[in-house]
């Protein structure tokens, strides 16, 4: 369950949630090198959307995804016709309910992405030069690739990912500038070796690409134009599941000094490598500020309010406070008898059956350790 968490959060990063599966040498991918460029240079702007494209992703990086979801929903009544505004909207309610962990908006966000994939395919009929149209069409399919996955549908998701895959290329020969697509391509490479077990049976022979991947994605936050603060939590991501702790810290950290109010995103993965470091205070009062936003938050998520407990209840006993941590861990099980998994989403690294496994034996040992 562990491992199928983590292939998960590949998926959670919007714009590019590219198939596992795709292993096929058909389609070729960007050259196992980056392009020179100086080091100003910044991927060009979407003429048509650049405003409120803009103005949409600073919303959702403010956690205003209310806001973003409006801003879309009109977009999409003067753009009708066009692929990008669905697609937005689909990658705002992916990173809302994958930030809050609940899944009310799934039906949404799936109609969203098909009708990105069909308008998007027949306006590039019209329109073979655009290479936008090629990136929110590979970005589209991505996601359906990923809801094909989860419904152990392994064929559709291929073919849904190789297209994927194949419309960045061709964005990018369209024009070499649109540096964003670096980011599906370096998160694909990192992951595909990663999580290589899923694949191994048929792609043994699979080069590890990891390093290449996480270049691929620092060259999107130095480039990108509008996947740079995406393209900073994969990295950060990749470099957790990739235990370089220390380096995951300090790009987390230099990210979050730019904002007042921090994300619930980075708040989580902050939190996640202050236990690595065993920094428990730090540790017990992130998850406390995770979790008073949890509670009583419109759309609920009992699984990860459960988490933040666990968390909490393990500084608390890395404090030398076992009676505290074991009224919280006690506290964490009995909500976790309340949770409806159908409303819910899994975390990013550990299902919730794992965390409440891990909960249980905590409360065991910290009720030994209570009776010597």
């Amino acid at each position: 369950m562990k491992n199928r968490s983590a292939f998960t959060v590949f998926f959670r990063y919007v714009f590019f949630g590219l198939i596992y599966f795709h292993v096929s040498g058909a389609v070729s991918l960007a050259k196992d090198k980056l392009p020179e460029v100086p080091p100003t240079a910044r991927a060009p702007v979407d003429t048509l959307f650049h405003g409120p494209l803009d103005r949409g992703i600073k919303l959702v990086y403010q956690d205003r995804f209310p806001e973003a979801i409006l801003l879309f929903d009109s977009l999409q009544e003067v753009f009708p016709h066009h692929p990008a505004p669905y697609f937005y909207r689909a990658a705002t309610y992916q990173s809302w309910m994958s930030s809050y962990r609940f899944n009310k908006f799934q039906a949404q966000l799936e109609a969203d992405v098909q009708k990105a994939i069909n308008i998007g395919n027949e306006l590039l009929k019209q329109r073979q030069e655009d290479p936008w149209l090629n990136f929110y069409i590979g970005a589209a399919y991505g996601y359906r690739a990923f809801f094909k996955v989860r419904s152990w549908n392994f064929i559709g998701a291929y073919v849904d990912g190789k297209k994927g895959i194949g419309n960045f290329n061709k964005a990018l020969e369209k024009d070499s500038t649109l540096y964003d697509v670096y980011l599906g391509l370096g998160a694909y490479h990192y992951w595909r070796t990663a999580r290589s077990s899923f694949i191994r049976v048929i792609a043994f022979w699979m080069p590890d690409k990891r390093d290449f991947g996480l270049e691929q994605i620092e060259f999107t936050i130095r480039h990108g134009r509008y996947a740079p603060e995406e393209a900073t939590l994969a990295l950060v991501t990749s470099l957790y599941d990739y235990k370089k702790y220390q380096l995951a810290v300090e790009v987390l950290e230099r990210f979050m000094a730019g904002y007042q109010t921090q994300l619930i995103s980075s708040l989580y993965l902050h939190g996640r490598l202050l236990v690595e470091f065993q920094r428990w205070p730090e540790v017990r009062e992130t998850f406390a500020e995770i979790l008073s936003r949890l509670e009583n938050y419109l759309y609920p998520s009992i699984g990860y309010q459960v988490e933040c407990k666990y968390w909490m209840a393990l500084a608390l006993q890395g404090e030398n406070q076992p009676q505290e941590a074991l009224a919280l861990a006690e506290a964490a099980l009995a909500q976790s008898k309340l949770r409806n998994k159908e409303v819910e989403l899994e975390g990013q690294f550990d299902s919730f059956e794992d965390i409440k496994g891990r909960l249980e034996k905590l409360a065991k040992q910290l009720k030994e350790a209570a009776k010597s």
